[in-house]
């Protein structure tokens, strides 16, 4: 109760004074009645001593909520009960909500409209013509960079936000993006496809890859961002995160408008199959699972842990009827690495390839200091090795990885990595660019050796758009 224990820390106080009393100081030690006294307690100390039992001795029974009313009223209180009860035994029942950081992190996330026309040829009685039908779809995105004075910002999606595989355009991406912020005026219209005298903030696509589910958007001069409370969003390490986190999943479920679903951490890496977003083949994800609801209009959308950083970009749901509460979302360190790699390869991702297969060989879990950790052993396991790869001549077959290393060009050192999940390799090798030295440690019959490869030759990448 809250009124209990604003009491309970007075005395805490009280006892912590009297305790460094008696220690600080030598000349006089207050005892516990002389503060009786000091705070109005009229009789001698064996009186006083007295008040502390009851009539037979033993310890007075406790008071009884009627009891500490009428000692209230008695004092001067006027209210009646019922508001003495909601004034000094309210429970605080803001105090384990976390609407400061949500509300932080909704000013960060924006909803998605974008729309397409299909143009079909139909045949009829009078002969064939085309038929070009508008139609749109919504999902989410989150703002990693914002300048609010020249009203820029750049913003992360999915590639399946803002791509059909059945639209006119020549990439079959929208030509036509809108960008509404939580509370924004919304007044996209399905019919012309645009913001209709609404807040919509016009955006353009920037780059993208379909393999990995991300693209780039961009606003740059938006009178509306240089003059409302938008905000870009506090990035975290999904390398660091834990089974068990509270999360909560920020975006525009049905294209009804930003709104906030939460719940916990459930696996922080693991893969997914999915269809390829222009409906050829199959594509592997890695994603982190967890419980709080997804739903479509939520692609593109943020996960946000407890401290209101920025963890994942939502993507995906299972939607199978036996199953309940499995969303997915990408992982934001890898993430970051997908869009510096966009951003500096002029809108494609050109990745680092190695040109071997690697193999999990081992993977187990430890629990320590409150937190499990996954340690996974994985290996080369290319019997043959291409004469065109990168890793030709450097790697063999059962090379166990240990470190992995990224020295820019023209630097002579960089910063080393433990290699302690098979993800890690590919992952950082996002970051490499034409003329780093990639210099991995392996265990070879036992030995520890360094390799070391120049990615200098553009057969060395392969390329996503």
């Amino acid at each position: 109760m809250k009124g209990l224990k604003r009491i309970a820390a007075v005395v805490s106080a009280v006892l912590m004074l009297t305790s460094m009393t008696a220690c600080g100081l030598e000349d006089k030690v207050i005892n516990a009645y002389e503060i009786a006294v000091q705070n109005g307690f009229v009789g001698t100390e064996a009186e006083w001593l007295s008040s502390l039992k009851g009539a037979n001795g033993n310890d007075a029974p406790a008071l009884d909520i009627d009891e500490v009313y009428q000692s209230a009223v008695a004092q001067g209180y006027e209210g009646t009960f019922l508001q003495f009860l909601q004034e000094y035994l309210k429970v605080d029942v803001n105090e384990d909500n976390d609407t400061k950081t949500i509300a932080e992190n909704i000013m960060s996330v924006v909803s998605i409209y974008c729309s397409f026309t299909q143009t079909k040829t139909v045949g009829g009685w009078l002969g064939t013509q085309n038929q070009t039908t508008l139609y749109s779809s919504a999902g989410s995105g989150v703002i990693i960079d914002l300048n609010k004075e020249a009203g820029n910002a750049l913003i992360v999606t999915n590639y399946h936000v803002i791509y059909d595989a059945n639209s006119d355009t020549k990439t079959h991406i929208s030509d036509s993006i809108y960008l509404y912020t939580y509370g924004a005026l919304n007044m996209f219209s399905t019919t012309t496809g645009k913001d209709e005298g609404g807040d919509g903030i016009k955006a353009t696509y920037v780059g993208g890859a379909m393999d990995y589910d991300i693209a780039i958007l961009k606003v740059e001069g938006s009178e509306f961002l240089k003059n409302n409370d938008v905000r870009e969003a506090e990035l975290g390490d999904s390398e660091t995160v834990n089974v068990g986190e509270k999360v909560y999943a920020i975006g525009n479920p049905d294209g009804a408008g930003i709104s906030v679903t939460g719940g916990v951490l459930s696996v922080e890496s693991e893969y997914i199959t999915m269809s390829s977003t222009d409906g050829i083949g199959s594509v592997d994800y890695r994603v982190m699972r967890m419980d709080a609801a997804i739903n479509h209009g939520n692609s593109g959308g943020a996960l946000f842990n407890a401290e209101g950083e920025l963890i994942g970009i939502t993507n995906a749901k299972n939607v199978e009827d036996s199953v309940d509460n499995m969303g997915y979302a990408l992982p934001i360190t890898p993430v970051r690495y997908l869009w510096d790699n966009l951003l500096d390869n002029g809108g494609v991702v050109q990745r680092a390839m190695l040109g071997v297969n690697v193999k999990t060989t081992d993977s187990k879990a430890t629990y320590e200091d409150g937190k499990l950790t996954i340690t996974e052993e994985f290996v080369v396991d290319s019997t043959k090795i291409d004469n065109g790869a990168a890793a030709y001549n450097k790697l063999q077959f059962g090379d166990i990885f240990k470190t992995l290393t990224i020295i820019p060009a023209g630097e002579t050192e960089g910063k080393t990595m433990t290699l302690t999940r098979r993800f890690q390799v590919s992952d950082l090798l996002l970051t490499v660019r034409k003329g780093d030295t990639v210099v991995l440690t392996v265990l070879r019959d036992g030995t520890e050796t360094q390799v070391r490869i120049v990615y200098d030759k553009d057969s060395y990448f392969t390329q996503y758009n």
